[in-house]
């Protein structure tokens, strides 16, 4: 798995804030104390604004931990915050004007990490993920650890990108 540099998380950020036309150029931590989260957008309110600090990245999702597109969910997720605090000037949290957003950005709009990380122990376990993604362009739209979720999001939803049908395909970690 690959191992994610502070660079190439400004990439990210920058792929995303040219997509939405919302550039941004935030100082981006690496912490090594981060376990439960995997990553913070920290902003200061200054009277009716948002003053945006800095992105915080937990090491161990840089690590080579996570497949690349779940480091990328998380990314997206974070400028997410990012985005709508600093657009509307008030904390959004993980309302529904958050949660559109990650829609229209193809990730998950749920506030839990729920991903388990690559190189432990898996012997006595075998985890399996379903990965949703757009038929017609390939583009990942979702994970889902349970079946029957991934197969009423095949069933009842069309991607975002292209407006196309969706499939999955099982992953076993």
């Amino acid at each position: 798995m690959k191992k994610w540099t502070i660079k190439e998380v400004q990439d990210e950020i920058d792929k995303i804030g040219l997509i939405l036309d919302y550039p941004c150029n935030l100082k981006i931590e690496i912490s090594n104390r981060a376990t439960k989260r995997m990553g913070a957008f920290f902003y200061k309110k200054e009277k009716d604004t948002i003053k945006p600090l800095k992105f915080v990245f937990a090491k161990r999702l840089l690590d080579g931990n996570f497949p690349e597109e779940v480091v990328k969910e998380v990314i997206i997720h974070e400028y997410l915050h990012y985005y709508c605090d600093t657009k509307t000037g008030i904390s959004n949290g993980h309302n529904k004007f958050f949660k559109s957003m990650c829609l229209k950005c193809s990730i998950t709009n749920k506030a839990t990490f729920n991903y388990k990380i690559m190189n432990e122990d898996i012997s006595q376990k075998n985890i399996k993920i379903y990965s949703i993604y757009c038929r017609k362009c390939g583009k990942l739209v979702c994970v889902h650890k349970r079946r029957d979720a991934a197969e009423r999001k095949v069933k009842g939803y069309v991607s975002k990108c292209c407006n196309y049908r969706l499939e999955y395909k099982l992953n076993n970690i």
